[in-house]
């Protein structure tokens, strides 16, 4: 009987997700050659290739789409049984601030496999502006919070930089507008300070056009060229062009992606998603 390793599969399903070698290294702990290595001894196993690169990352070939869409049947199982069989090393309940446009970022995934991998964890999300998931923290409504600051206030533990960019329409008939309509999130939005100082200190005039802590809104609103706005680099969507500067448009500075963790009563249980979500951010922070 030859025995398929979960170890092996989960690696290679934690590939397919992510698209990197590099990011799954850092969801799992293991260095790049050691997720490589895996991937090759699973596809040596099996007799065919799973996976082949690509302009955008690591895709599925045909064999590897039929072994991904049953693979998680099979670890689902072995979990299953081994929740059934053991005592839980980690249990119980964690409020988790993220800021609004860092849940379209890598944390999702990261979020993923810490669930399936500690299952008696329950993870209640809070998204809000980092204005308010301070707040909340500082009222101990949150365990743990991750925040986006400027060097000056950082109050957490810096898991990776980004710089702040401007964002448009692709093609977009409004960048020499007077005054520039400009659309950011509610107050709370840690962005809107430090741009509208920019345009104030350059002398660009502008005016408010879409407030909201919808963060899809407000990108519609942009794609539709009705207004600009400023976004981390590395969330930009594909559908929206960034630059950092120019004529007429003032830098924009550099933000921390930080976490804070509370000394509450799951202070353990907290400092151990800690160290998942800060695993998970590595390859962000060597890049």
């Amino acid at each position: 009987m030859r025995t398929i390793d979960l170890q092996l599969l989960r690696t290679f399903r934690t590939v397919a997700t992510s698209g990197s070698m590099t990011k799954t290294s850092g969801l799992l702990n293991l260095t790049q050659g050691a997720v490589s290595q895996q991937v090759r001894k699973l596809e040596e196993q099996l007799g065919c290739r799973l996976l082949f690169r690509s302009k955008t990352g690591m895709t599925l070939t045909q064999e590897g789409e039929k072994l991904f869409s049953r693979s998680q049947t099979l670890l689902n199982l072995n979990d299953q049984i081994w929740q059934e069989m053991t005592e839980p090393e980690f249990a119980g309940r964690l409020s988790l601030g993220i800021p609004l446009d860092l849940v379209n970022g890598q944390l999702p995934l990261i979020l993923r496999h810490f669930a399936e991998a500690f299952p008696d964890i329950d993870i209640n999300l809070v998204c809000a502006p980092t204005l308010e998931l301070k707040r909340q923290f500082n009222d101990g409504v949150l365990d743990l919070t991750l925040m986006e600051e400027v060097q000056a206030d950082i109050s957490g533990e810096t898991l990776y930089s980004d710089q702040l960019v401007w964002i448009s329409a692709k093609g977009s008939r409004l960048l020499e507008t007077t005054p520039l309509p400009l659309s950011i999130a509610s107050t709370d939005c840690v962005f809107r300070k430090p741009t509208t100082d920019a345009l104030d200190r350059a002398g660009r005039p502008w005016k408010r056009v879409y407030e909201s802590n919808n963060i899809d809104a407000v990108q519609a609103m942009i794609r539709m060229d009705l207004a600009v706005g400023v976004y981390l680099k590395q969330l930009v969507p594909d559908s929206l062009n960034h630059f950092q500067g120019g004529d007429r448009f003032p830098a924009l500075p550099e933000f921390f992606v930080t976490l804070a963790v509370s000394n509450g009563k799951q202070q353990d249980l907290a400092r151990h998603l800690a160290e998942y979500i800060k695993r998970g951010f590595a390859p962000q922070k060597a890049a």
